[in-house]
C-alpha cells in the first residue's frame, strides 16, 4: 500500500512540473517585459553605486592629500619623498595606461561581437524553414563558441601582459630604492 500512495505522488509531482515547464515555455511577453525592466533597473542601481564610489574615493583623495600637505616636516625630506614618489608614479602611469588600453580594446571587440551574435540569434529564430532554421543556429553556435574561446585568450594574455608589467615595474622600483611604506608601531 505505502508503496502505491508514493508511485502516485510521484506521478502527481511529475505532472506537476511538466505542466509548470509547459507553461514557462509559453511565457507572455509582459513578463520578458519585467524582467527587462528588473535587469534595466538592477544595472541603474549599480551605475549609480559606481558613481557613489567614486565620488567617496575622490574625497578621500583629497582629504588625503589635505593632511599631507598640511603636514609639518622638514622641507628637504617633503621634497625628497615627493621625488622619490613621481618618479615612481611616472613609472606606473604608462604601465596602467597600457593595461587599460588593452582592456578597451578587448570591451570594444567584445560589444562587436555580442551584437554580431544577437543578430545571428535573432535571425535564427525568425527563420521559418526548420532546415534552414537549423543551420542558422548551428552558425550561431559555432560562432558563440569562436567568440567565447577568442574572449577567453583575450583575457589570458591581457592578464599575463598586465602581470609581467606590474612585477617588472615592482622589481625596478624596489632596485631604485623608492621609499618603502612603513608599518605603524
Amino acid at each position: 500500500m505505502k508503496g502505491s500512495v508514493e508511485k502516485g505522488s510521484n506521478k502527481r509531482k511529475a505532472n506537476n512540473m511538466a505542466t509548470k515547464e509547459k507553461t514557462h515555455r509559453r511565457s507572455d511577453p509582459t513578463e520578458a517585459a519585467e524582467t527587462m525592466t528588473g535587469m534595466a533597473d538592477k544595472a541603474r542601481k549599480n551605475y549609480e553605486q559606481a558613481i557613489r564610489t567614486g565620488q567617496k574615493f575622490q574625497e578621500e583623495a583629497g582629504q588625503w592629500w589635505t593632511r599631507m600637505l598640511t603636514q609639518t616636516a622638514p622641507m628637504t625630506d617633503w621634497q625628497k619623498n615627493f621625488g622619490q614618489f613621481s618618479a615612481m608614479a611616472s613609472n606606473a602611469l604608462p604601465l596602467a595606461q597600457q593595461c587599460l588600453e588593452g582592456a578597451m580594446d578587448f570591451l570594444q571587440k567584445s560589444g562587436k561581437n555580442s551584437a554580431e551574435l544577437m543578430k545571428k540569434a535573432v535571425d535564427a529564430a525568425q527563420t521559418p524553414s526548420p532546415a534552414e532554421s537549423q543551420a542558422k543556429w548551428m552558425e550561431f553556435w559555432t560562432s558563440s563558441m569562436k567568440a567565447t574561446q577568442n574572449n577567453i585568450e583575450t583575457v589570458t594574455e591581457l592578464s599575463s601582459r598586465t602581470i609581467d608589467s606590474w612585477v617588472g615595474f615592482v622589481q625596478e622600483t624596489c632596485r631604485s630604492g623608492a621609499p618603502h611604506t612603513q608599518k605603524a608601531s
